[in-house]
């Protein structure tokens, strides 16, 4: 399960690692204007964001690893094409196809095949963390490689992160168990009716289209604007890095030992939202260092709680939904970000964060404090069994796994 999360990291880091610099690189693409450079900054979130659910259901039909390897494949091609375009249409071509490789939900649903009912909260906290640590890697060597050596060659190391998580993937990691559960899965409808889980797709949308907003500006604002050399960006990332590693830790810790994810929820949207107050009185690094806190510390716990919230013959869908509306913020960030900025300037998209963020927060403190399950398990069950934990309202889910009837109670 570890190689698996390492997979998922893999992807990230390729995904992340042209951010700091894309957009500065892009401004310089034949027609390249602020709106066409936000475009092609979240163009792979937009085709992520239409295809989660659709590899999802092919996952279900033909295995999780031929799926998640062939998605790699597309995410190799579609960085070649990156690297190889000369303007931003292209650009935005190669992005989409990048993110054509729509396997972030099958991987979550792996990990939770794989989980035990005891190791989940803690395997997808490591997952967690293992995304926040390649985005913080990305962030300290994209500026440094991209200033060296050109962004094409980031998209390189892109294509070739993505042939080692294929070889990872068959050497690595095992077949998953069989599941068994007595509902049909669940439709998108349904998903949306369970508020709890709207508050975390809303965090984590809020949280990646931030990403989005913040790794625009802040090239654009260091190297166009105050003067800086683009391999000095590290400046920026590096005491921002510190501090994140610092907050991700804390994130997990809060949310999965001591059951306080609503807490860890409410300072990262806290966090975040001062980060763009900061950017309004120009405290740059000071923003950058905020945010990272924030999105650090929200990281190994968003997953975490779609997974524990959903119920299980739910969580396939839930969890593609909750990676489509995270890819949303990722394409709509970057498209309001080069949108109002062109038009209105900086301060006017700052304001409007502003005022999301502090809806985002307002919404929040109406969450519930997720404390986790009470299990029970049987070896020997009848029909007559199961029927009753169908119809027990304090049930959460009952399913069988590996010919064990799981029955699993939220704690009150």
């Amino acid at each position: 399960m570890t190689y698996l999360s390492l997979i998922m990291a893999i992807r990230f880091l390729g995904l992340f690692i042209v951010l700091p610099l894309l957009a500065v690189y892009a401004l310089h693409l034949d027609g390249a204007t602020d709106t066409t450079i936000g475009i092609a900054l979240g163009a792979y979130a937009l085709s992520q964001m239409f295809l989660q659910v659709f590899f999802g259901k092919l996952s279900d039909k033909y295995g999780r690893k031929g799926i998640i390897a062939f998605g790699l494949l597309i995410l190799a091609l579609g960085s070649i094409v990156c690297a190889v375009s000369d303007n931003i249409y292209i650009l935005i071509f190669g992005r989409l196809l990048q993110g054509a490789g729509a396997i972030g939900g099958v991987v979550l649903a792996y990990l939770n095949d794989l989980a035990t009912e005891k190791t989940r909260g803690k395997i997808f906290a490591r997952m967690g963390q293992f995304i926040a640590l390649s985005f913080a890697i990305a962030m300290v060597a994209g500026p440094i490689l991209g200033a060296k050596y050109g962004v094409p060659f980031l998209f390189d190391i892109t294509a070739g992160l993505a042939i080692l998580a294929i070889v990872l993937l068959y050497l690595k990691v095992p077949l998953a168990p069989k599941i068994e559960h007595f509902e049909e899965s669940a439709k998108i409808s349904e998903v949306f009716k369970n508020k709890e889980l709207i508050k975390v797709y809303f965090s984590g949308f809020m949280q990646k289209g931030m990403m989005t907003i913040i790794f625009m500006v802040t090239p654009l604002i260091f190297v166009n604007e105050l003067g800086w050399g683009k391999m000095d960006l590290y400046k920026v990332y590096v005491p921002a890095l510190v501090f994140g590693i610092f907050a991700m830790p804390f994130g997990a810790i809060m949310a999965e030992k001591r059951n306080k994810g609503k807490l860890v929820f409410i300072l990262s949207a806290v966090f975040m939202t001062s980060s763009v107050i900061a950017f309004l009185f120009e405290f740059y690094i000071t923003g950058v260092v905020l945010f990272f806190i924030g999105f650090n510390m929200l990281e190994p716990v968003l997953q975490s709680f779609t997974g524990k919230i959903a119920r299980i013959h739910e969580k396939a869908t839930a969890m593609s939904l909750g990676n489509s509306i995270q890819y949303a913020g990722i394409f709509l960030g970057g498209l309001v970000a080069g949108a109002v900025k062109q038009y209105y300037g900086y301060n006017a998209l700052f304001y409007l964060i502003l005022a999301i963020g502090v809806i985002w927060i307002g919404s929040l403190f109406t969450m519930k404090d997720f404390k986790g399950f009470d299990i029970k398990t049987f070896e020997n069950f009848d029909n007559d069994m199961i029927n009753k934990f169908k119809n027990d309202e304090n049930v959460h889910d009952v399913f069988i796994k590996e010919e064990v009837l799981v029955v699993r109670y939220i704690k009150e």
